[in-house]
């Protein structure tokens, strides 16, 4: 870090700050886009008082679990996914699973925004593959490694690329009558809730998972496809792949104790399932997000 408060790239970066939304680690600014790479502190199962965005912003999901409530749509937030705001927009948030989690925050221009995102109306929040998830937790590797800034600018556009490319796939459930869509969608932001627990919550068979949001496996089973469009099982393996590709970023190197911690029949299944969600093996997404080239 220079004195000018820039660092080895001459890429701005902010000192820690403590905000009444988290932590603020770092700062990035590359092609007009500022990074912003998030802590959240706050412990508030209930919502707090609401808050109005400043910004066209895109927030992907690391890891941990919260509740969004942005221009009165609510949803649960987790590393398969992010949501999109705009300027203005009423938003409040709640983190019935605890704080802790992380989140990259994207504060583009309007024009950028309006070329990937704008369109029919669809939900703030969006799932992102295996796949763009790697090239998210890489753009912030090759930050580290100190990436000059063309690298980082074409990272960051072929990143956002990917997102608008997934933004919409969150469906909702618009074949009931309001009131049971409602209490359906309670029931999918619990269940998400309680995945967001980490290693130990993945590893719950159905039946102990549909006991803890009060809900009978075949219900929840039926209404989480029905809502998300996704069945309970492949939600489940994104999440389970994604805690992996967190672990490996924070610095974890043996898969076999990962694959261990998440419930993975042995080293090889996980190597199996994120090759198939991500395109990748394991062993050379790691490399992906070391620190060191």
């Amino acid at each position: 870090m220079g004195e000018d408060g820039r660092d080895g790239r001459g890429l701005p970066r902010c000192d820690a700050v403590r905000e009444r939304r988290g932590q603020l680690r770092g700062r990035i600014t590359a092609a007009g886009i500022t990074v912003q790479d998030i802590l959240c502190c706050e412990d508030r199962t209930g919502f707090a008082a609401p808050g109005r965005a400043e910004a066209y912003t895109v927030v992907l999901t690391r890891s941990g679990g919260y509740l969004r409530r942005i221009a009165g749509e609510e949803f649960f937030v987790d590393p398969s996914g992010g949501y999109l705001t705009r300027p203005g927009d009423e938003q409040r948030v709640a983190h019935p699973a605890g704080p802790g989690d992380r989140s990259t925050e994207f504060r583009v221009g309007a024009a950028l925004f309006a070329d990937r995102f704008d369109g029919p109306p669809v939900s703030r929040r969006f799932t992102v593959t295996g796949a763009t998830d790697v090239r998210h937790r890489a753009l912030l590797a090759a930050a580290r490694r100190g990436a000059d800034s063309f690298e980082l600018a074409d990272r960051l556009h072929r990143l956002l690329d990917g997102v608008a490319e997934s933004a919409g796939h969150w469906r909702t459930d618009t074949g009931t009558r309001p009131a049971t869509a409602r209490g359906h969608g309670r029931l999918v932001r619990d269940t998400c809730a309680v995945l967001a627990g980490g290693a130990p919550a993945l590893r719950l068979p159905l039946e102990d998972l549909a006991r803890a949001v009060g809900a009978s496996p075949h219900h929840l089973s039926r209404v989480f496809r029905a809502v998300t469009g996704s069945s309970l099982t492949r939600y489940r393996n994104e999440l389970r792949i994604r805690g992996v590709l967190h672990a490996l970023e924070e610095g974890e190197d043996s898969l076999r104790t990962l694959a261990h911690a998440y419930g993975f029949a042995d080293q090889a299944h996980l190597t199996r399932l994120c090759r198939d969600r991500t395109g990748q093996p394991p062993s050379a997404v790691r490399g992906l997000l070391a620190d060191r080239a």
